[in-house]
C-alpha cells in the first residue's frame, strides 16, 4: 500500500488484516474456538447416541437366563415388587437432575463473542432453604422406601417350619411327605449340593455328646459345626454335584458355606444372591413355580475361573421329583468282565479317579483314613475322618450318578450333545428320561463324547485352574484315545 505524506512516497509490504478488538484477537481467532467447540458437541453426540442404541440392543436377547426382571419363582417375585416402584423413583429422580443440570446450563450460557474471563457472576455463599430442602426430602424419601424394603428383607429369610417326625422326603417306610432341605457348598471352581433326606441335619455327632445340629439352625449342638467340614458333614446325606434337582411349587431351605474362598450363590429367576463363606452358615431358600430349568452364576470373585462357575436348578413335578429321588439314592452299578470296553474304564477309574472322586456303588472303598472306631474329641485339629479328596478343598463332584445330570464342569459344558449348557429343558420330563433311561440312547440327545474326553485328558485346557496348587483337575496326558473311550464308557454307566 502507497501512502503520501508530504513529498514522501512509501511503499508497505505487508498484508491487509482485519480489524481487531482492544484485545487482540481477530474475527478468525474468536471463531475457531467456536467451530472446535460444535464440532466436539456433535462428535460428543454421535458417540452418546451409539452407545445407547448399542445398549437398547443389548437388551434384546431372546435367551436370557440371568435375567432378574423375570422371576420364575416366590422368592424372586417379591424382588421384582419391591424393585418396580424403586426404579420408578429412581427414573423421576434421574430426570429431574440430568435435565435440570442440563436446562441451567443452557440458560446460564454465555455466546463465545460476549466471553469475558474477568466477568464473574455474582458470588453467593449458601442458601439456607435450599440447603434444608435437599437434605430434609432425600432423608424421608429414604425413609418410605426403607419400610417395605425391610419388610421383604425379613419375608425372604423365612424358612420351612421344623420337620415333625416321619414327615421327611426320605421316610423309613419310603413315603416323600416332608418338606426339602439341602446344603449348598462353594469350592474352586463348581457347587455341591447335598440333601438332608432324613431330616437329622447335614452334620454328624462330631463330639459325641448325643446332640446334632438341626437344618436351618433348627437347634442341636452347634459345637458340631466348628469341626473341619470333612469330618463333621453327615455321610447319610444324598451328594449331588454342579446341578441342583428341586420340586417345583415347593419352598427348599437352604444352609450355604465354603470349603476353601467366599463365594456368592445367584440363581436371579428364583431368589436374590447369598454370600457362602468359609467356616459360616448362612440360610436362604429357593422355590420355583413352574418345572424347568433355572441358570445361576457365582457373583464373588473367586480365583481363575470364577467366570466360569456357573449353577443350574432343575425344577421337577413333585412325583417326578420323588422318581429322579429314588433314582438317586440307589446304588451305582458295577460292571462285570462281560463288557470290556465299560470294565476297562472301571478299572482305569480306580487307578486314576478314586483319590478325588467318589461312586457310591458299595464295591470301591473309601474307607476313612482314620480308625472308625477313634474317639472324634482324640483327633488332631485338621485330621480328617471320613473320605477326603487330595485337593485343596477336600471334595471333588461325586459321581456316583453322573449320566443323570446335564452339565458338568462347574455347569459350563452339556453332558449330550444337542443342548446346550445354557439352554432350558423343554419338556422336564426329558431330563428324567435322562435320569432313569440308561443315557436316553434312543431319543433325541446322547452323551456329548468328544467335549467329555477332552476335558478328562486336559481339563486346565478347557477351564482356567491352577492343579499343581491341588486347585482343580489335573491333565492326564498318558492316557491313550482307547483309554479316554473306555473311561467315557463307564462314566455313560453311572445313571
Amino acid at each position: 500500500m502507497t501512502s503520501r505524506l508530504g513529498d514522501d512516497v512509501t511503499t508497505d509490504p505487508s498484508p491487509p488484516t482485519l480489524h481487531s478488538d482492544q484485545s487482540g484477537a481477530t474475527l478468525e481467532k474468536v471463531m475457531a474456538p467456536t467451530t472446535r467447540s460444535t464440532s466436539r458437541r456433535l462428535t460428543t453426540m454421535k458417540l452418546s447416541l451409539v452407545a445407547g442404541l448399542a445398549l437398547l440392543i443389548s437388551a434384546c436377547a431372546e435367551d436370557k437366563p440371568l435375567n432378574t426382571f423375570e422371576p420364575r419363582g416366590p422368592r424372586a417375585e417379591a424382588i421384582d415388587s419391591m424393585m418396580t416402584p424403586i426404579w420408578i423413583i429412581m427414573g423421576v429422580i434421574f430426570v429431574l437432575v440430568v435435565f435440570g443440570t442440563i436446562a441451567i446450563a443452557i440458560k446460564g450460557r454465555v455466546a463465545p463473542e460476549d466471553y469475558d474471563e474477568d466477568d464473574l457472576p455474582v458470588q453467593t455463599h449458601g442458601n439456607f432453604n435450599l440447603e434444608i430442602g435437599w437434605t430434609i426430602a432425600p432423608a424421608i424419601l429414604l425413609a418410605v422406601i426403607s419400610i417395605p424394603t425391610v419388610q421383604g428383607i425379613w419375608e425372604l429369610e423365612e424358612t420351612n417350619a421344623d420337620p415333625a417326625s416321619g414327615e421327611c422326603r426320605a421316610n423309613a417306610d419310603g413315603s416323600r411327605s416332608g418338606e426339602l432341605d439341602v446344603m449348598v457348598i462353594g469350592q474352586q471352581w463348581w457347587w455341591e449340593y447335598r440333601y438332608d433326606i432324613d431330616c437329622d441335619g447335614f452334620f454328624e455327632d462330631v463330639d459325641g455328646d448325643g446332640e446334632i445340629y438341626g437344618p436351618n439352625g433348627a437347634g442341636g449342638d452347634i459345637d458340631d459345626t466348628e469341626w473341619d467340614i470333612n469330618i463333621a458333614l453327615d455321610d447319610d446325606d444324598l451328594v449331588i454335584a454342579n446341578q441342583l434337582v428341586i420340586p417345583a411349587g415347593e419352598q427348599i431351605d437352604l444352609e450355604l458355606t465354603s470349603r476353601d474362598v467366599i463365594h456368592s450363590f445367584w440363581i436371579p429367576r428364583l431368589n436374590g444372591k447369598r454370600d457362602t463363606v468359609p467356616g459360616r452358615l448362612h440360610t436362604w431358600s429357593l422355590e420355583a413355580n413352574d418345572p424347568g430349568e433355572y441358570t445361576g452364576w457365582c457373583t464373588e470373585f473367586c480365583g481363575l475361573s470364577h467366570a466360569r462357575m456357573r449353577m443350574s436348578a432343575v425344577a421337577l413335578s413333585g412325583p417326578d421329583f420323588d422318581a429322579w429321588l429314588d433314582n438317586q439314592l440307589q446304588l451305582a452299578d458295577v460292571p462285570t468282565e462281560a463288557d470290556e470296553d465299560v470294565w476297562a474304564g472301571y478299572q482305569l477309574f480306580q487307578a486314576n479317579c478314586m483319590s478325588c472322586h467318589v461312586v457310591n456303588d458299595g464295591n470301591l472303598s473309601y474307607g476313612p483314613l482314620v480308625d472308625e472306631d477313634a474317639d472324634p474329641l482324640d483327633l488332631e485339629p485338621g485330621t480328617v475322618k471320613d473320605f477326603e479328596a487330595a485337593l485343596t478343598a477336600g471334595a471333588a463332584p461325586n459321581l456316583t450318578h453322573f449320566a443323570t445330570r446335564t452339565v458338568f464342569a462347574g455347569a459350563i459344558f452339556s453332558h449330550y450333545a444337542g443342548l446346550d449348557a445354557d439352554d432350558d429343558i423343554v419338556d422336564p420330563g426329558e431330563y428324567l428320561e435322562l435320569s432313569v433311561d440308561d443315557g436316553n440312547p434312543d431319543g433325541d440327545y446322547r452323551l456329548n463324547e468328544a467335549i467329555l474326553k477332552r476335558w478328562i485328558s486336559n481339563a486346565p485346557d478347557q477351564k482356567a485352574m491352577a492343579p499343581d496348587d491341588l486347585r482343580g483337575m489335573p491333565s492326564f496326558p498318558a492316557l491313550s484315545e482307547e483309554d479316554l473311550d473306555h473311561l467315557v464308557a463307564y462314566l455313560a454307566t453311572l445313571d
